[in-house]
């Protein structure tokens, strides 16, 4: 649309109404903040025929700090798992759960956290991280994925949307990171961060889009439902040819999909 010879950017457009649908939120009252979620509340244990799901736990030690998959730790006599040692070798027995203590202490108390490494069949050397965080009732359980990833020492190369078709026909976006993070002079770690949201009768791989939808639910529809937060990362070559990283983020999330979302046309 122009203006005196300019052009309003879309942003703008969508910022305007961002702004205007969260000053119409102030006077809205009677919010009805539902537990109803757009995903079920466990990760699959296998996507497909080609790989293999194991849960993550964190020890709560806050000398330790570990983390494990459950294949490494059985049950002890009393049928919980325990941390075995902590980065030193030595004995811990801490507490082992979802999410890091940091994220524990961090995120409100009702915060839902999944998260998997799916280990290929036929190459177990290759791996890929997936990850569920599904908002509690405060709503304040999601943040902007690239703020915590550059707090975390990541360098974002780019930033892009990348097409998954799904087996019904159907499609869905979700946004892709290209990351690295130089641990040494010697070794620097390439990798993919993809990311994207599903709420209770939608999805959108657009932060901004899901704060906006939670807004006009909260002032036309007068309801707060449950946001779920997905990603999947695994490392790639610096100078890998598009297709070797975008063909294994379609692969699994074109299975991981259908297996946790609850939306009816999904």
């Amino acid at each position: 649309m122009k203006k005196s010879g300019s052009i309003i950017h879309p942003y703008w457009v969508l910022g305007l109404l961002f702004c205007v649908t969260a000053a119409l939120l102030l006077f809205t009252v009677d919010i009805s903040v539902t537990d109803e979620a757009g995903v079920r509340q466990k990760l699959p244990d296998t996507l497909g025929d080609q790989w293999e799901g194991f849960d993550v736990l964190f020890c709560q030690d806050p000398g330790c700090g570990r983390n494990w998959l459950t294949r490494d730790v059985p049950l002890n006599d009393e049928g919980r798992r325990v941390c075995p040692s902590n980065w030193q070798g030595e004995p811990c027995g801490g507490e082992l759960l979802t999410m890091s203590l940091g994220e524990k202490t961090v995120l409100p108390r009702d915060t839902v956290m999944m998260k998997k490494q799916y280990i290929n069949r036929e190459n177990p050397e290759n791996t890929v991280f997936t990850s569920v965080v599904l908002s509690g009732k405060d709503r304040t359980s999601i943040h902007r994925p690239e703020l915590c990833l550059d707090a975390q020492g990541n360098a974002i190369e780019s930033s892009q949307a990348l097409e998954i078709p799904l087996a019904n026909g159907n499609t869905i976006k979700v946004q892709v990171l290209l990351l690295n993070k130089k641990y040494s002079e010697k070794y620097t770690r390439y990798s993919y961060y993809a990311y994207f949201f599903i709420g209770k009768d939608r999805t959108t791989h657009l932060h901004f889009e899901r704060l906006l939808w939670m807004s006009l639910d909260r002032v036309f529809r007068n309801v707060a439902h449950r946001w779920a937060y997905i990603a999947v990362s695994g490392e790639r070559a610096p100078l890998a040819d598009n297709a070797v990283y975008q063909d294994e983020i379609r692969n699994v999330i074109s299975k991981l999909y259908p297996e946790i979302s609850l939306l009816e046309n999904k």
